[in-house]
């Protein structure tokens, strides 16, 4: 009974154990197999890997900066050369957040026309090309911030190295103008309006200058009286100053509410101003000036257009140091883009990997006919076992 036992369990002890010198021996007969299977992948794959289109990448980097050094930016940007991590800030977090936007997108597909580029195979009636236009070029581009130095890599990828570069080149064109567009700022604003101010002016100063001359050829007057010139500079004093208010409180309004204290005080000096401007002009009206009031009429119409002119010229004076000085703020402001590298002309594929890909498929096909040469040895192993069972039985 005994003996009986002992010789149930030996079967199960030896099936248990793995033998490798009969793994060794499977392998071997299936070699054929392995081989075959091995070779037709790899060689299929290194001929697929010679077909595929070849793509190429151009990579530029930028990195944001501002016009305004102060001591801690200064810091910043030594931190980031050594290693420490600084991160871009909210200026990398703008400018990456626009170039992923659509907007940018559609500008460079309508800038270098790519729908008829990019559209190669037929699209749905129903879809519109654009959207997929810029779903395209969304695989094609890649946007990726360093956090640690700020620096924002765009990457192109596409079968045609020029365009590549040329599509590269239109995204940092385009950046430029988005932001110079929808950077609007206390400063800018000032400026353009100033702008405005400056151009009308300088239109109200040739019509007054193009007057004065048509007056003196007719009257031969070459001078005004002497009398005339400490007003007019008092006048043109005081229009300068209240110049300089107006454009200080329309800067403040943009800003803050009417009830805002300093509003109210530069709305009380305007006030203030005007009442000087109007008893100087009620004065030469008047004849409060005795020269004036005794002297000819074409000597008063003439003192008249000089007053208006000298006016003129002292607003226009004032406006200009007053934009100049908004352009200089403007640009303190404003925030730039730094080509650290500009979009390369690739001459080499990134993709398809021909290396690797015949590197892993006959990694992949090896360890597969491996496998399936223990599994046909398996089948081959029941189909025996049950031919045994048979044989026995009978």
């Amino acid at each position: 009974m005994e003996e009986k036992n002992i010789n149930y369990q030996q079967p199960c002890y030896e099936e248990d154990e793995i033998d490798l010198y009969e793994l060794w021996q499977t392998i071997k007969k299936r070699k054929k197999l392995i081989i075959g299977l091995f070779l037709s992948i790899t060689i299929l794959t290194g001929i697929f890997s010679f077909i595929m289109t070849p793509i190429y990448r151009s990579e530029s980097a930028i990195m944001p900066i501002s016009s305004e050094s102060s001591p801690l930016g200064n810091l910043a940007g030594l931190a980031a050369m050594a290693g420490v991590s600084v991160g871009g800030g909210e200026d990398s977090a703008k400018i990456v957040a626009i170039l992923n936007s659509r907007d940018i997108k559609e500008r460079v597909i309508k800038k270098l026309n790519l729908i008829p580029v990019l559209l190669e195979d037929e699209i749905p009636e129903d879809r519109n090309p654009m959207n997929v236009a810029v779903e395209t070029l969304d695989d094609m581009v890649s946007i990726s911030e360093d956090k640690k130095t700020g620096v924002i890599n765009i990457n192109v990828d596409y079968k045609d190295p020029k365009l590549a570069q040329k599509i590269a080149n239109t995204y940092i064109d385009e950046l430029h103008k988005i932001m110079n567009e929808k950077n609007l700022t206390v400063a800018k604003f000032n400026r353009i309006e100033l702008e405005k101010q400056l151009k009308d002016q300088e239109e109200k100063l040739k019509k007054l200058e193009n007057k004065l001359a048509e007056f003196q050829k007719k009257t031969k007057i070459l001078s005004p009286e002497d009398q005339l010139s400490g007003v007019m500079d008092l006048y043109s004093n005081l229009i300068s100053q209240k110049m300089k208010l107006l454009v200080q409180l329309r800067s403040l309004e943009s800003a803050f509410s009417a009830n805002n204290p300093r509003i109210k005080t530069l709305k009380s000096q305007i006030k203030a101003v005007d009442k000087e401007i109007k008893n100087i002009e009620e004065k030469t009206n008047i004849g409060a000036l005795p020269s004036l009031s005794q002297a000819p009429e074409k000597m008063v119409e003439y003192s008249n257009i000089m007053r208006d002119l000298k006016v003129a010229q002292t607003v226009y004076e004032t406006l200009v140091k007053m934009y100049e000085q908004a352009k200089l703020q403007e640009a303190k402001e404003n925030i730039y883009v730094e080509i650290i590298d500009p979009p390369s002309l690739p001459d080499k594929p990134v993709k398809p990997k021909k290396k690797l890909m015949v590197a892993v498929a006959g990694i992949t096909s090896l360890i597969l006919g491996i496998f399936l040469a223990f599994f046909l040895e398996w089948l081959e192993g029941i189909k025996n076992r049950n031919k045994l069972n048979e044989a026995k039985t009978e």
